[in-house]
């Protein structure tokens, strides 16, 4: 004969949520060593960790308030290192939506005055593109549309292209 009082306490014990959010924290602050984040990229971490609502709430709040994760600060910075990679404005304001920024926080983050993106279209079609290409059409239409996938809007597509042939007259 089983006694069934001994089986049941072979099951694991509900972690109290006390336990769940010091584990959330724990987690939360090794995650945002490693890396600056979004508050909802904290939130799908937490999530993707197996960590209720509740407790997901409770960390990015408790983090919120040390200013661990800050939204504005995040979208600064990734709009800077977008424009250091080569990208253009129209893909960088799109990787920020993604990410779960507001229009708001994304039109903050790209006022920034020291970022001209007509010359940072320039400066990578230079490092990229060599003159002679740009007097064939069909060259030239594959670095404009090279510079459009990279997410520069047209006028800066054009004026990046009009430079770099005025520079080689």
């Amino acid at each position: 004969m089983v006694d069934e009082s001994v089986t049941e306490s072979l099951e694991p014990a509900e972690p109290t949520f006390a336990e769940q959010l010091a584990a959330a924290r724990a987690y939360a602050m090794r995650s945002l060593a490693r890396r600056e984040s979004a508050e909802s990229e904290l939130a799908n971490r937490l999530r993707q960790q197996g960590f209720n609502e509740e407790v997901i709430e409770a960390v990015v709040d408790y983090c919120r308030g040390y200013n661990w994760v800050n939204d504005e600060r995040y979208g600064g910075m990734a709009v800077r290192a977008g424009a250091a990679k080569g990208h253009g404005p129209i893909k960088i304001r799109f990787d920020l939506r993604r990410k779960g920024l507001d229009d708001m926080q994304i039109d903050a983050a790209f006022d920034q005055p020291e970022l001209d993106w007509f010359e940072l279209a320039f400066a990578l079609l230079e490092r990229r593109a060599r003159v002679a290409d740009l007097a064939d059409f069909k060259l030239r239409m594959k670095w404009l549309k090279y510079l459009l996938g990279r997410g520069f809007t047209q006028d800066q597509a054009h004026y990046a292209i009009s430079a770099l042939q005025e520079r080689e007259e």
